[in-house]
């Protein structure tokens, strides 16, 4: 009963079940591959941690180019939609990435990927990071 609960408030506040569905449609690619790929070009990365995010560190992923969500429509009207895209944010899960990443897509983006654990899982891994 307590179970039953606990799952009726959970889709009545939208816990669980929005993830799942917003990450269902989501491509995403892990910090492992991410980093064997650093420097081969094979990937723009861009950084779309929020701007309280990205003021607050001094760093972000080598190569990857700071995009606000705001800008992302002025951006895409210029780049090539069959460029591979990876996009991360702070959050580990798919917060902001995964928005963004679903807007490129609607736009027409063919290869488009959000970065699995985000900006804290690659910092936690000691990953490559570059001064910004």
């Amino acid at each position: 009963m307590k179970n039953v609960l606990l799952l009726v408030v959970a889709v009545l506040l939208g816990i669980g079940g929005a993830g799942r569905a917003l990450a269902a449609d989501i491509q995403t690619i892990s910090k492992e591959e991410l980093k064997s790929k650093l420097g081969s070009y094979e990937y723009t990365v861009l950084d779309v941690r929020s701007d309280p995010h990205w003021g607050a560190s001094e760093n972000k992923i080598p190569g990857a180019i700071r995009l606000s969500g705001d800008q992302l429509d002025i951006w895409a009207e210029n780049f090539h939609k069959n460029t591979p895209l990876v996009l991360y944010c702070a959050c580990e899960g798919l917060g902001s990435s995964g928005r963004l990443v679903r807007r490129l897509m609607e736009k027409g983006f063919t290869h488009v990927y959000a970065l699995s654990g985000g900006w804290t899982e690659w910092l936690m891994n000691s990953y490559p990071v570059a001064h910004k």
